[in-house]
């Protein structure tokens, strides 16, 4: 969200020079810092937490006014992006992945895999209350998930490029949560590893997106007849359903 502004709630704090945390009664801890590159101020909603990011000429007045029109707005999406608490009971169950936690006999953390399922055995001393244990279980799903798309994405590019008679140079798989996939005029198509958690056509369809753009680097009606023709007349049905999709984590 780019915008520029002035005036609004008071802050208890000091403008930051760099980089600091500031509370406030009604959104709670924001997150400010200054960037000398920045050219309007910058609004994001993180997980639990507003930032903003303020060029350096921007006064008080405009910071406290931008908060004041989008403050509320964003605190939701905050409390929206919130992850999911992890504990024993914990599950993702997906077409394509499968995540679960089970107790391990030893003192450290190991995942075993079985095709798309990914299970973490956890020792018993685990204590899913502290925050840095959940950061870690964080990126260990991560991870799982990065090894199954890896290798199930990789597959499925592969299988559906040589279906449709595409021809492509190379592929790498992201933690990409902004991009579904991306297609270079190399040919190098990036997938995200989140689509591993799509339904399987529409994990499909953004492969096909992309090797769709190996023939087409535009959106152009050319492109979107290719794309028509390799979803069997479903390109526009398939793009609306996606935009109901985000990464689950």
């Amino acid at each position: 969200m780019l915008l520029t502004a002035s005036r609004a709630h008071t802050l208890h704090c000091k403008m930051p020079i760099a980089q600091t945390v500031e509370h406030h009664p009604l959104y709670g801890d924001i997150k400010i810092s200054i960037n000398s590159r920045a050219r309007n101020i910058i609004l994001r909603a993180r997980a639990g937490i507003i930032e903003v990011t303020l060029p350096p000429r921007a006064g008080r007045a405009d910071f406290l006014k931008a908060l004041d029109k989008y403050g509320k707005k964003l605190l939701a999406e905050c409390r929206e992006n919130m992850p999911a608490k992890i504990d024993a009971d914990y599950k993702i169950e997906k077409e394509n992945f499968s995540f679960m936690l089970a107790a391990g006999s030893g003192s450290r953390y190991f995942i075993r895999y079985d095709g798309q399922s990914a299970t973490l055995f956890c020792p018993a001393t685990t204590d899913f209350s502290d925050e840095n244990t959940q950061e870690l279980l964080r990126r260990i799903r991560v991870t799982a998930l990065h090894r199954v798309a890896k290798e199930y994405l990789s597959q499925r590019l592969k299988m559906l490029a040589a279906k449709h008679g595409f021809f492509y140079n190379a592929v790498s798989l992201r933690s990409s949560r902004t991009r579904w996939g991306s297609c270079s005029n190399k040919r190098n198509i990036s997938l995200s590893i989140y689509l591993q958690l799509l339904p399987t056509h529409l994990a499909d369809y953004v492969i096909l997106h992309e090797l769709c753009h190996t023939v087409e680097m535009n959106h152009g009606v050319s492109f979107w007849a290719l794309m028509d023709k390799v979803t069997a007349g479903k390109a526009k049905q398939l793009r609306a359903e996606l935009k109901k999709y985000k990464p689950a984590f």
